[in-house]
């Protein structure tokens, strides 16, 4: 619960900030002059600029378009991502164990515990090392995002949808309100049960 509530509150910081990006433009001349920069288009997201061979530079890589001037489809990429290891590390080399404990998954992790983390440049940038370690699935939010940030009776399914259910809700309010049963005098510790199960069990007669 304290990880979808922290997924809940990086998605909201990361869509409350707008990206101001600078339109350049290359225009190709001959290979005896320089390349021309003009101010005719508009940079893409995590774009830093653009090499002098036509590529486009991101954070960590350059980018080359297989058709010249190909352009990709509208999408708006997920702000977290759930992440589920699928081999495991032993036998991995040191640097990759680092990798996979800075996310959240070392070795004492079952591989049925996925973690969710935040969908940034830098993020996305430790994923890639491991990536032939892991399973990588976007979250999505079909019903949007709470306004108050309240994450009680949220879900997150196998295909990375986060949906929250009403029953889930009111059952752990119920659950949160309801008498803890430590606090009954009549309730024996562990100690004390042991201790009168084995009396029991050596004369069941009695």
């Amino acid at each position: 619960m304290l990880s979808l509530r922290i997924a809940v509150a990086s998605c909201r910081f990361l869509s409350s900030r707008s990206s101001s990006a600078a339109s350049v433009s290359v225009a190709k001349s001959n290979p005896s002059t320089t390349t021309a920069v003009e101010s005719t288009r508009k940079l893409r997201n995590n774009e830093i600029g653009v090499s002098e061979d036509g590529g486009q530079k991101f954070i960590g890589f350059t980018f080359y378009s297989r058709f010249p001037g190909q352009q990709d489809p509208p999408y708006k990429p997920s702000e977290a991502l759930m992440i589920e290891r699928v081999k495991g590390l032993r036998g991995r080399p040191y640097w990759e164990k680092d990798v996979m404990t800075k996310i959240g998954l070392p070795m004492t992790v079952k591989h049925s515990n996925p973690v969710i983390v935040a969908n940034t440049p830098s993020m996305c940038a430790m994923l890639w090392k491991v990536k032939h370690l892991i399973r990588v699935t976007p979250i999505t939010f079909p019903q949007g995002l709470p306004e108050d940030g309240d994450t009680t009776g949220a879900r997150l399914q196998q295909n990375g949808q986060l949906v929250f259910i009403p029953k889930l809700k009111s059952d752990a309010l119920q659950a949160a309100t309801q008498f803890n049963f430590t606090d009954r005098p009549e309730h024996m510790d562990r100690e004390t049960l042991k201790k009168q199960l084995r009396l029991e069990w050596i004369q069941p007669w009695k």
